[in-house]
């Protein structure tokens, strides 16, 4: 029990830190296990936000979420562990991480409606901004984007808020905890990534 925990311990500091990327081969093919894993959890996305949208089978939309929190997860592992990180990989693994997390703020909006409205809006304006600072300094000096465990807990904090809100929502039928705090506490996330990241890739330009 102690070997197993470790190891989780170990395999979750890794990811969030990053810190083993450079110990693996990049491989240039699509067609690897880990992106299929990733690609899945793009087409649960999409039909999880087909679901909310329509009112279908909402009871099973916690399950769903879980199910696709758990391909972040998995990919990861499987990169790991079968040693096919790729360059597409890379490349889907945020598109998944910033589909569902738009998704997830669109339910958010349908269940709590226009008083969630100014956070989402703050949230997706900070990322929005990232997105471009980052796209400027590969422009600039062909740098990929650094991978942070600031990034990854914004993101993990995020999935846990939001399905605390689909939790309430769908299962419970009553609200504990407001949908608005939770929405602000994840814009506040958000925002606390952006002054870093920002802070990071000024000092990364100084130095071009």
């Amino acid at each position: 029990m102690h070997t197993l925990i470790e190891k989780a311990w170990t395999f979750l500091a890794d990811r969030f830190t990053g810190r083993n990327a450079k110990s693996f081969t990049v491989h240039r093919s699509i067609m690897t296990i880990p992106n299929m894993v990733t690609i899945s959890g793009i087409l649960w996305t999409i039909i999880y936000t087909v679901q909310y949208s329509f009112g279908i089978a909402t009871g099973l939309i916690p399950f769903l979420v879980v199910l696709i929190v758990l391909t972040d997860a998995a990919d990861g592992y499987l990169a790991d562990r079968l040693n096919q990180h790729s360059s597409y990989g890379r490349v889907l693994d945020p598109v998944r991480d910033r589909l569902f997390t738009a998704a997830l703020l669109g339910n958010l909006w349908i269940i709590a409606g226009k008083a969630v409205l100014v956070p989402i809006g703050l949230l997706v304006l900070s990322e929005v901004l990232l997105a471009l600072e980052a796209m400027v300094l590969y422009h600039i000096s062909g740098e990929m984007p650094v991978v942070h465990w600031i990034g990854k807990a914004r993101s993990a904090l995020q999935w846990v808020l939001g399905y605390a809100v689909l939790f309430q929502a769908y299962w419970l039928g009553r609200v504990i905890v407001s949908p608005v705090i939770l929405t602000y506490v994840m814009a506040f996330a958000s925002i606390a990534a952006y002054i870093y990241y920002s802070t990071y890739y000024f000092a990364r330009h100084r130095k071009l």
